[in-house]
């Protein structure tokens, strides 16, 4: 089985009264990227402060390497990166210097400035002053950062927030590459699903402060189901037809439908309307996407 990172058991905080994070029960194993999804407010940032021992829970507990942070809080905060928000760094000093006072205070060999630097394609950049960086730049050098102590598991909070397409991609390339070439489990936030589609192994969606979804991508993609729509002038006549022909339909909203989508059910059904003199405007395949998936899951927090 595989190492279990990360632990939650009814992990609560409360604030004057409101639960901004209810009961979660999150699990993570080794080697996920684990995309927490949630719209903006529904608890993210509070539960990964939390996880990094920023903020105390209500109550409820988190074990991460097996061990209980309240009990062995510094030993496991050895292991964990974070960028949470913004990067932090002095604009007048270049990426170098900036990692090497950090570097200082980790107490970390010297060698690990550029073996980070080129982990996150900032080598070339090394001796610039940071002034001058992107904002995609200036957040691959908050990971950099975030990697210097060599952790084995990064935590990002909304790490593509504000970024341009081609910063997007370079941080989500820079993620996926993470378990594999690195050995790193990442847990990355944001309230896009589309982003989290790109680079997630495991998905939790998180809503109203409480974990309404948590497995992989693959079984979130399961839940997109597609139907068929027929477009004719004559609707209503056309599906009581088909079912009295043993055919299932759905007449809905004015709209005629088939759920089964097999081709030869589908032609087999179009040869039957046509047969029968219905015209026939548009046959066409509808699927729930990932996103319409999302905002259904969330649709009470979404209409807020």
């Amino acid at each position: 089985m595989d190492e279990i990172i990360i632990q939650t058991n009814n992990l609560t905080k409360r604030f004057k009264g409101r639960k901004a994070v209810n009961g979660v029960n999150m699990e993570i194993r080794k080697g996920e990227i684990y995309g927490f999804l949630g719209p903006n407010g529904a608890g993210k940032t509070t539960t990964i402060r939390m996880l990094l021992g920023l903020m105390k829970p209500t109550y409820g507990s988190i074990r991460m390497f097996n061990k209980d942070l309240t009990k062995e809080k510094i030993a496991i905060l050895r292991k964990v990166g974070s960028l949470v928000e913004s990067p932090s760094y002095y604009g007048h000093l270049t990426a170098k210097e900036n990692l090497e006072a950090l570097r200082l205070i980790l107490d970390v060999p010297k060698a690990r400035i550029a073996k980070v630097l080129e982990i996150v394609r900032l080598t070339k950049e090394a001796d610039r002053p940071v002034k001058g960086f992107s904002l995609g730049m200036k957040q691959r050098l908050g990971i950099a950062a975030s990697l210097l102590a060599n952790p084995e598991l990064l935590i990002l909070d909304e790490p593509t927030n504000g970024l341009d397409p081609s910063g997007i991609h370079e941080i989500r390339e820079l993620i996926k590459k993470m378990p594999e070439e690195h050995g790193i489990t990442v847990i990355v936030s944001s309230h896009l699903l589309s982003e989290i589609d790109h680079m997630a192994t495991q998905v939790g969606i998180i809503s109203k402060g409480a974990l309404i979804f948590q497995d992989s991508i693959e079984i979130l993609r399961q839940r997109a189901t597609s139907h068929i729509r027929i477009v004719t002038n004559e609707g209503e006549a056309a599906w009581k037809h088909l079912l009295s022909k043993g055919i299932k339909a759905e007449w809905t909203d004015g709209v005629l439908s088939l759920n089964q989508t097999e081709d030869m059910f589908v032609a087999r059904t179009v040869a039957e309307l046509i047969k029968s003199d219905f015209p026939i405007y548009r046959v066409e395949e509808q699927k729930m996407s990932l996103e319409d998936i999302f905002l259904d899951l969330t649709r009470e927090e979404a209409s807020l």
